[in-house]
């Protein structure tokens, strides 16, 4: 399987027709969407479309799974039952490209399943830290929380453990907190697969332009790289080892100090651990009057809009944002309470969405 699934449905999961589905659910549980998944093996979404009527679902699929639920015994909620969960989703920014792509891939999931996403940010980084909003989402009866790219603060963990809050992290900025499922790409994968590309074309003294520090997966990037240098057998010098954030200026300050080096020991690739830094590194070449690829290549990280636009097109390692968020979403509605009131299994745990090498026009072999 492409992606590691380390959390809980509600029940096992019997083929179609089979005999045991009628002991599945015991008389005194009702039966749900998740019910019904479960027992057909097909996602909560699908049977939430296949029972509104929706388009999307094969005529086949849907009368399966209208006979499941007949045969389950399921009541679809009145009116008053009906009013859709609420999932938190918080943000340390809403305006970058990253978060964006996150976001669409969460909204389009709670439409699916009927969600609402109450989407937070914060630019207060002391109210960001707070436990008081993780408890007042408690009490406005919100059913979990997606924190994305953000770190949990001590308080805000006793605070989910203590309310018996889901919590999931995406690319989370921090060690996973226990009992918090964490969904993120293959990150050490796409530093390995970026760093590898640029050996195969003949580069030995590749530089690396980080990430935070404190980000696990500008961390798992950076250790990817290592990784396929040293196994190149190639030692890594920390002297072409810059940066420490997500942004043009840092790509900027890193690609001018590596640049700088004089031209018989400076890089003759870089590695970024995002695109808007590769961009940066492009501009610090070109204040340099290097020609990207021919005298410098460079390789990103996130196959944003950017990279597509950079000139020459930047390569880069894609990593699938959407999928992402809407994995938060379906995991979110996994672990938290169902329409019965009963708690899912809470698991420790990660989801891992696999990450791909996009080749473009940034990258060249060493000049001679």
């Amino acid at each position: 399987m492409l992606e590691q699934h380390l959390y809980h449905r509600l029940l096992p999961a019997p083929v179609w027709g089979d005999p045991r589905m009628e002991d599945t659910v015991t008389p005194r549980e009702r039966v749900t969407l998740d019910t019904i998944a479960a027992a057909a093996q097909v996602s909560r979404a699908t049977v939430s479309k296949a029972i509104n009527g929706r388009q999307d679902v094969s005529a086949r699929t849907r009368r399966q799974i209208l006979d499941l639920a007949e045969q389950l015994g399921y009541e679809a909620p009145t009116s008053a039952e009906r009013s859709s969960p609420t999932i938190t989703i918080v943000f340390d920014s809403l305006d970058t490209y990253y978060t964006n792509r996150v976001l669409a891939g969460a909204v389009a999931a709670a439409h699916d399943h009927g969600a609402i996403l109450d989407v937070r940010s914060f630019n207060d980084r002391r109210e960001a830290a707070s436990d008081s909003w993780v408890r007042r989402i408690v009490a406005e009866g919100h059913l979990a929380l997606i924190v994305v790219t953000m770190e949990l603060s001590d308080a805000q963990i006793d605070a989910v453990h203590t309310l018996q809050l889901p919590v999931i992290t995406v690319d989370p900025a921090q060690e996973t907190p226990d009992g918090v499922l964490e969904i993120s790409s293959t990150n050490w994968n796409g530093g390995m697969a970026a760093t590898q590309h640029l050996l195969a074309l003949g580069h030995q003294r590749i530089a690396f332009v980080a990430g935070p520090e404190r980000s696990l997966p500008a961390r798992e990037r950076l250790l990817g790289f290592r990784s396929a240098m040293m196994d190149a057998g190639l030692d890594v010098d920390p002297t072409l080892i810059l940066g420490n954030s997500f942004t043009y200026a840092n790509g900027l300050r890193a690609g001018l100090t590596l640049l700088d080096i004089a031209p018989e020991s400076r890089p003759t690739a870089v590695m970024c651990a995002c695109d808007v830094s590769a961009i940066g590194v492009y501009e610090a070449a070109r204040q340099h009057g290097l020609s990207v690829p021919d005298e410098l290549s460079v390789v990103g990280y996130d196959d944003t809009f950017l990279a597509e636009c950079a000139a020459p097109p930047l390569t880069t390692v894609h990593q699938a944002l959407e999928t992402m968020g809407a994995r938060a979403v379906e995991a979110s509605l996994d672990l938290a309470e169902d329409s019965t009131g009963t708690k899912t299994k809470r698991t420790i745990g990660s989801v891992k969405i696999p990450t791909r090498l996009v080749e473009r026009a940034s990258t060249a072999p060493p000049r001679v």
